[in-house]
């Protein structure tokens, strides 16, 4: 048997109808990517230590693996991005599915049931609408905090360029 927590989640996912299997695999390759880069982000104290501790570390090996590390948070970014664009666009067309089937309820003229066909049409459109609004903007906020934990990584790793680069100059 499911929590009894369980079973509003599961009403709500099956009155949203079909698109909401598809705004849940979007919500689920975005997390995962969002999730990884931001551990992958935050722990890079590590390789930026690895270089301060090489003696003969060099300007092209630092500047190499920035140069890695930015295209590499770059891409995911823009794969990140791409999924939150996904996700309003997905919730919107559940929205037209939605109104479809209320219109469609409207013309039946068939007393009580088009009450429910109207409430039901309504209740896609906008479950499946609050549903991509709410991956869009949460993913949008997490890449936004990520995109900042890497801009400071940079200038770390910047900062540690040029002091090799001073080091170098003076040996």
């Amino acid at each position: 048997m499911s929590p009894d927590w369980l079973r509003p989640v599961w009403e709500i996912i099956h009155s949203g109808g079909p698109i909401m299997i598809a705004l849940g695999l979007i919500a689920f390759l975005l997390y995962r990517n969002i999730l990884g880069l931001f551990l992958f982000t935050s722990r890079l104290d590590a390789h930026a230590s690895f270089f301060s501790h090489t003696q003969e570390r060099t300007r092209n090996a630092v500047q190499d693996f920035r140069d890695n590390l930015s295209q590499l948070v770059r891409t995911q970014l823009k794969y990140a991005n791409v999924l939150i664009a996904a996700a309003p666009l997905l919730g919107l067309l559940g929205t037209v599915i939605g109104m479809l089937d209320t219109f469609k309820g409207i013309g039946a003229e068939a007393g009580q049931d088009t009450t429910k066909a109207v409430a039901d049409g309504v209740k896609v459109a906008l479950i499946t609408t609050q549903t991509g609004l709410m991956i869009a903007i949460f993913g949008l906020l997490l890449t936004q905090v990520i995109s900042r934990i890497y801009r400071s990584k940079d200038l770390q790793l910047l900062e540690l360029e040029i002091q090799t680069m001073k080091r170098n100059l003076s040996s």
